[in-house]
This record gives structure tokens, C-alpha cells and sequence, in this order.
């Protein structure tokens, strides 16, 4: 998952996101396989003391809450993507039983939506809902699923809720409207929404303004307005740094523009994510271009045999970029059917193409008509068949 909808779901965390089930864990053939390194696993010391509390009453839903809370923000903050098991383990059995807490299972959500475990994670904050209409956690959180899923309309009725909020839930619920109304069709609307909540005083929180400028980079950019979705991109990592969501869709931006040098060094961060990396692979050649390559299908390869969820869409690009278009679009038409949103439907229009895939340019095109999805690049290259 990437784009504006990430960022409501981070927002979300910050008020109150694939590992395998435990059956089918991955055990290594080969004993010089590294599992872990038991030094950098170590816990800080606030961990330390919230794992003692926890193993000294682990039925005890506060303790399971501080705990996997504290897993959950050590995930994102330090591109770890262990703690996200770790939080699992500690959340799941609590989250499931009879009786569970809001706090409890609106984490628990959170795991389910980092593994795109989205209709299970959606089931849970329904049932969160209808407990507590009010709960804008888990209402930020269910937004941000159903817009990742491409359910639009369900969007838009969570979304408006919290812009009815008011209070500092309000710009999100405006941004995240926008963003609902865009993706059914309702673009021009949307961009005045966005003008809108652009010129209201400003949230305290950085990441509630830096969700409003990333929304209104993906608009200007699928409306052709490269530049302006350069400059808002630009200013939205500024305040959110830690985000390789808007950090991808800013390295995109650049190198459409052909600014390939500052795209790449953009990308050349601490601890890359597998979307980076791929983009990384994207615009390198030679040595470079095929050591990153193959910390790609290194880390796909991974999770595949974990038999974590996968990332389809960083499998489908890291194909179209070593020239596999039929493996570009088996994993695209695999990604499109759990996500759409904006670098999902591209790639999947790119490896449709690219496969001369007639049927699956058709599926597309019809998507997009029903949906009402707009997007210039999108139809350019959907467009470029048709020409030829």
C-alpha cells in the first residue's frame, strides 16, 4: 500500500500495519541461513520493561495494548518490519476473544491492514463502529482501507463523518473526502475541496497537513500538472520524512520530469523500503542496476517463502524493469485485486501493455469507466495501444 490512503492509515496510527500464520512458518534448509541478528534485536529499554509487564500477565489487555503499540510505532519508525510479528503475536489471541476492548482490536486492525489483510481488518473495525460511531481512529483507519481497495463510495461516508467532526479530525476528513470524491469521478470537486482546506488555518500535526499537500500532488499529477505535484510532494516529505509512500511518489514525479539524478538520490536512504529499492533498480544500469535488482527478487523471494503477503506491485515493476512483461502482469492483475490505488493501476496499464494483453487493457478500461478513476498518464498509455 502506498499513496495518500497510507498516510490516513499512519495518521490513524498516530492517534490511537505480512508476516505468515504460525502454521506456515518459514524454516531454512541451510544452517548457515541467517535468521536474525540477535544484536540489533535487542530491546530498548522501554521495551524491555513493557515486555517484563506483559510476561508477567499477558491475559491483561493494558499490557497487550502498551505493548503492541509500542512494536507497532518501532515498525514504522525504524523501517522494521519485524515488529509488526511481533505486535501480532501480542495483539492476536487478545483481539479474538470474547469480550475484546476497542483499544485492543482497532491495533490488531492495524497488523491486519500491514499484511493486506484488508476485508479482515475492515470486519473488525465494522464491528468497532457499530460499538462506537464516534471512534475516529478506527473510522481514519477504515477510510483509509476501503480507499486502497477502491471502495470509493465507502470512503466517502467515513471521510465525511470526520470532516462533520470538526476538530482536528476535520482537515483529515476534508483531505480524505477529496481523495474519495477524486477516485469516484468527482475530480473537479475534489480539487476545490482541496482548495479549500488548503486555505483553513493550519493543523497543529505535520501529518495532517503533510496528508492534505500528498493528496494534492496525486491530483495535479494525474491531471498532467507535473510541477505542482513536484512542489506539493516536496513540501509533504518535508514534514513527513519517515514516509517512503510520499518519498516513491516524489521519486516517480521527478524522474517523469526527467530529473533522474536527483530521483535516484532521493531513493539513496538509511534501510530502503522494497518499493525504493525497486524504484532504485528503475533507473540504474549496469553493476548498480543488477545488485539492487537482486535485493528485490532477494526480498520477494523471502516472502514468498515465509509465505508472507506479497508485494505484487513491486513484483510487477521489478518485472516491467528487467523486461518480463508476462510476470509484470500476472503480479499486477494479483496487486489490482487487493489494491487501486494510483501506482497500482499504472503499473498494471503498463504491464497490460507491455504483454499485449488485449483482455486485460479491456478489464482496465472498464474499471476506470465504471469507477469513474481518472488519470492522464493512465490514459496516455492505455491511449498508445489504441494508436498502434
Amino acid at each position: 500500500m502506498g499513496g495518500p490512503a497510507r498516510l490516513l492509515a499512519l495518521l490513524a496510527v498516530a492517534a490511537a500495519t505480512q508476516v505468515a500464520a504460525a502454521s506456515d512458518r518459514f524454516v531454512p534448509d541451510d544452517p548457515e541461513f541467517v535468521v536474525a541478528n540477535v544484536r540489533q534485536a535487542l530491546p530498548d529499554e522501554e521495551l524491555r520493561g513493557l515486555l517484563a509487564e506483559w510476561h508477567s500477565n499477558p491475559g491483561a489487555e493494558a499490557a497487550s495494548v502498551a505493548l503492541g503499540t509500542a512494536f507497532i510505532e518501532r515498525a514504522r519508525k525504524l523501517r522494521e518490519p519485524r515488529y509488526f510479528g511481533r505486535a501480532e503475536a501480542v495483539l492476536e489471541s487478545r483481539a479474538r476473544s470474547a469480550g475484546a476492548g476497542t483499544a485492543v482490536r482497532r491495533l490488531y486492525a492495524q497488523v491486519l491492514q500491514y499484511r493486506h489483510a484488508f476485508a479482515t481488518a475492515e470486519v473488525l473495525l465494522d464491528a468497532i463502529l457499530r460499538e462506537t460511531p464516534h471512534d475516529e481512529d478506527a473510522r481514519l483507519l477504515r477510510a483509509s482501507i476501503r480507499l486502497v481497495r477502491g471502495d470509493f463510495p465507502g470512503a466517502r461516508g467515513d471521510c465525511a463523518q470526520l470532516a462533520a467532526g470538526g476538530g482536528e479530525a476535520a482537515q483529515i476528513g476534508f483531505t480524505c473526502l477529496a481523495e474519495a470524491l477524486a477516485g469516484g469521478g468527482q475530480f473537479a470537486r475534489a480539487q476545490a475541496l482541496l482548495a479549500n482546506a488548503s486555505s483553513a488555518p493550519a493543523s497543529r500535526d505535520p501529518g495532517s497537513r503533510a496528508y492534505l499537500l500528498a493528496t494534492r500532488a496525486e491530483l495535479r499529477e494525474r491531471s498532467e500538472d507535473l510541477d505542482g505535484a513536484i512542489a506539493d510532494y516536496t513540501a509533504a516529505l518535508t514534514l513527513a520524512p519517515q514516509d517512503d509512500s510520499i518519498r516513491a511518489a516524489l521519486a516517480d514525479a521527478l524522474a517523469a520530469r526527467g530529473k533522474v539524478s536527483e530521483a535516484r538520490e532521493l531513493l539513496a536512504i538509511d534501510k530502503p523500503s522494497l518499493a525504493l529499492i525497486v524504484r532504485s533498480a528503475a533507473l540504474s544500469q549496469g553493476a548498480a542496476h543488477a545488485e539492487l535488482s537482486a535485493r528485490a527478487r532477494g526480498w520477494l523471494d523471502l516472502e514468498a517463502a515465509r509465505g508472507d503477503a506479497m508485494h505484487f506491485r513491486e513484483a510487477a515493476m521489478l518485472a516491467l524493469t528487467n523486461d518480463d512483461p508476462a510476470l509484470a502482469l500476472e503480479a499486477a492483475r494479483q496487486n489490482f485485486e487487493i489494491q487501486k490505488e494510483l501506482p497500482d493501476v499504472r503499473v498494471l496499464a503498463r504491464a497490460a501493455t507491455a504483454a499485449r494483453d488485449d483482455a486485460a487493457v479491456r478489464q482496465l478500461r472498464l474499471w476506470l469507466q465504471t469507477s469513474g478513476y481518472r488519470d492522464a498518464v493512465t490514459e496516455s498509455i492505455l491511449g498508445a495501444v489504441a494508436r498502434s
